[in-house]
């Protein structure tokens, strides 16, 4: 691991107010990283609106990004692109805006979406509507457009600024849980009798276990694995029927239909979970690659191939099926019903400055986060 101070040729002949701050690690190496000035736009072209990054959230989810920046079906390399080898890993946060040449857009105004690893960033607001915009930077419009929308918070129904750490730490793990479990719900969870969630402690285990709790079928189990040292904090958080730890994978039933949901990408767990169920498996479904060291090869697995679970097509497809207003709508309740249920077992920690961030980088990269602890960031004092 280190920390690699990158040259800033200009940084003798600007202001500090004509500077951001950006975290940049190497693509192929992400425990490689450096810091890097970067020059703010002197002016903004009409339409445009840059934003100051205020807080944001980093979490095992980040890492996932980071993983599969350049080779899954989203890229998530190109939203923030930079020169090879660095990467800027994309974050959930909240920003101000701090100039803006759009006119439906005022100085002031607080937005939560898609950021860099950086102290601001310049968007090009389209679609404006009192709920968020859309991002028209050009190179975006490729990219997955439930990655490029911001929502305005003075006019979303599911944000409580007494709780703007959980909405940074679980609001994007949260929306995979949901449209995860609306999946399940629909297809009765394939007939299983028991629902198997690795990774249990991971927020996105937890949201997906909260809302099965609500409405799964009768007879059927939640499952959690996890390691031994989660254990007892999977078990006092009370979201499961069972808790498994990963030594004991051969105590599952094995004669109970399943569904299992691999939420970390650990190879070795799935692999165990499918040498012992096979055929007994009903669904496999790969969420995650939170241990980003995994070897990414696997030999063919008996029972069914794991298929991946990819969030937007959900999203688009629950927009076509219910209506974007329902959609908002449903997503709200479940939401509110959840962060209020994190009360009893989460705890933020809330960091500021290069230093705060490399320390919870290094953490979090190391898989080192215990599971009731989250981390939100700022790059300056005064965050949101």
């Amino acid at each position: 691991m280190s920390d690699v101070r990158a040259p800033v040729s200009d940084a003798v002949t600007r202001s500090p107010r004509d500077h951001g701050s950006a975290f940049l690690v190497k693509r192929d190496h992400l425990a490689d990283w450096c810091w890097r000035d970067t020059a703010r736009p002197a002016d903004l072209a009409d339409g445009e609106a840059e934003l100051r990054q205020l807080r944001f959230a980093l979490t095992a989810n980040n890492i996932t990004y980071a993983k599969f920046g350049g080779d899954s079906q989203i890229r998530y390399w190109r939203f923030f692109p930079t020169e090879e080898p660095w990467g800027q890993i994309p974050v959930w946060g909240i920003g101000e805006v701090v100039r803006s040449r759009h006119a439906s857009l005022v100085e002031g105004e607080r937005v939560y979406g898609y950021f860099p690893m950086a102290s601001h960033l310049v968007v090009t607001p389209d679609r404006v509507r009192s709920a968020g915009f859309i991002d028209a930077q050009p190179h975006r419009a490729v990219l997955p457009q439930t990655y490029n929308e911001y929502a305005r918070l003075d006019h979303d129904r599911g944000y409580d600024p007494a709780r703007a750490d959980q909405h940074l730490v679980l609001r994007p793990l949260f929306a995979l849980s949901f449209f995860l479990a609306a999946h399940l719900q629909d297809s009765a969870c394939f007939g299983a009798r028991q629902i198997i969630i690795s990774s249990a402690s991971s927020k996105t285990a937890m949201g997906l276990a909260f809302l099965l709790a609500q409405d799964k079928p009768d007879g059927v189990r939640l499952v959690g694995l996890t390691s031994p040292g989660n254990a007892a904090f999977v078990a006092r958080a009370g979201c499961y029927d069972d808790v498994v730890t990963y030594d004991a994978i051969a105590t599952l039933p094995a004669d109970a239909k399943a569904v299992v949901i691999d939420i970390a990408g650990d190879q070795q767990v799935l692999a165990a979970v499918h040498r012992h169920l096979g055929d007994t498996i009903a669904e496999s479904i790969r969420v995650g690659a939170t241990h980003w060291d995994s070897a990414a090869a696997q030999d063919a697995l008996p029972g069914p191939a794991p298929q991946w679970f990819f969030t937007p097509d959900h999203i688009v497809r629950r927009r076509t099926e219910w209506g974007a207003d329902q959609l908002r709508t449903r997503l709200a309740q479940a939401w509110g019903a959840f962060v209020t249920d994190t009360d009893r077992w989460l705890r933020v920690s809330h960091g500021v400055g290069k230093g705060a961030i490399e320390a919870a980088y290094r953490q979090v990269l190391a898989g080192g986060v215990p599971p009731e602890v989250a981390h939100t960031l700022s790059f300056a004092a005064a965050p949101a």
